[in-house]
């Protein structure tokens, strides 16, 4: 039986200016698909938005290339299979808040397919790896976006998914982000960390990783952990807007079952109030994205542990 993989890429690359949205045509018929999806942002309003549609494939989409853009302070998009957590959610431009809350397994269950934090973003797997898509999959385009000026914005995301030829697939990718849920940030804080411990529960080979967190945010560390103690440094970020990409795709990092990694998120808080995990810019998240091979639904890195330093 086929299984749809999933094709986590919240990754961050090319950075530079302001992404053009009329310069980006979709791939030549035949070629692949795009997903294009706009919104109004009011002068000084946060935009959340929530686009439900089917993707125009007809047909199993094997993909080893994706590219995209977006405007440069959009502060997140992603694109997610909503079938299983949201199997009545019918097309149609949604207040993902109310999505969020109507359907809370979204959160766990929804299939994350791709995301970006950046205006412009390419994506190519190794050789031999890749997604495979559902035809007609069912799939959830989100926008977030805090309009900060005094214009009205139209804030935008494209993605264009290239079609790898299905007889070259050797193997296929998952992935997913491994959350910190009790965040809680004391006002006047500094140097305040949250860290969580995850291991997984099957061998797996990384491809790429990645952190989201939000403005109070002044760091994150991912080490790697053992299962007792924790390693080296994998990864760092101190640009809470754009987190950047580590990409071990040239040698995966090969974690065996009952290992994984610890993250910590290092906070500043320089308001009169707390601040705790949440979905809005006034909230706080902290997080990894992990990207791996095999292709298997039910490999992933479990919270073993979590605490405040």
């Amino acid at each position: 039986m086929r299984i749809v993989v999933m094709f986590w890429l919240g990754l961050t690359a090319a950075c530079g200016a302001e992404a053009d949205d009329d310069n980006f045509p979709p791939p030549a018929a035949g070629e692949g698909i795009q997903l294009s999806y706009s919104a109004v942002a009011e002068p000084g309003s946060e935009l959340w938005k929530c686009n439900v549609t089917d993707l125009a494939s007809t047909e199993w989409l094997a993909v080893n290339r994706v590219e995209s853009v977006q405007n440069d302070s959009v502060h997140h998009m992603d694109l997610m299979a909503v079938a299983l957590a949201a199997p009545d959610l019918q097309p149609g431009e949604y207040d993902c808040a109310d999505v969020y809350a109507q359907y809370p397994r979204l959160m766990d269950d929804g299939i994350l397919i791709y995301a970006s934090q950046q205006a412009e973003q390419h994506i190519q797997l190794p050789p031999g790896t890749a997604a495979e898509l559902l035809p007609r999959l069912r799939v959830m385009h989100e926008i977030h976006y805090v309009n900060s000026t005094e214009e009205t914005v139209t804030a935008f995301s494209k993605i264009n998914a290239y079609k790898y030829p299905p007889e070259q697939v050797e193997r296929t990718i998952w992935g997913g982000a491994v959350r910190d849920l009790d965040i809680s940030v004391p006002a006047g804080a500094s140097g305040h960390v949250e860290w969580t411990r995850c291991t997984m529960n099957a061998d797996v080979d990384v491809l790429f990783m990645s952190s989201h967190t939000h403005k109070l945010a002044e760091r994150t560390v991912i080490r790697s952990f053992n299962g007792t103690a924790t390693g080296d440094v994998m990864y760092t970020n101190t640009d809470w807007h754009a987190p950047p990409l580590q990409d071990f795709t040239a040698a995966p990092i090969h974690v065996p079952q009952g290992a994984g990694f610890e993250f910590e998120c290092h906070y500043k808080n320089a308001g009169t109030t707390d601040v705790h995990w949440g979905f809005t810019a006034d909230d706080e998240m902290c997080q990894i994205a992990l990207v791996y091979t095999p292709g298997e639904t039910t490999r992933k890195c479990e919270v073993v542990a979590s605490g405040v330093r």
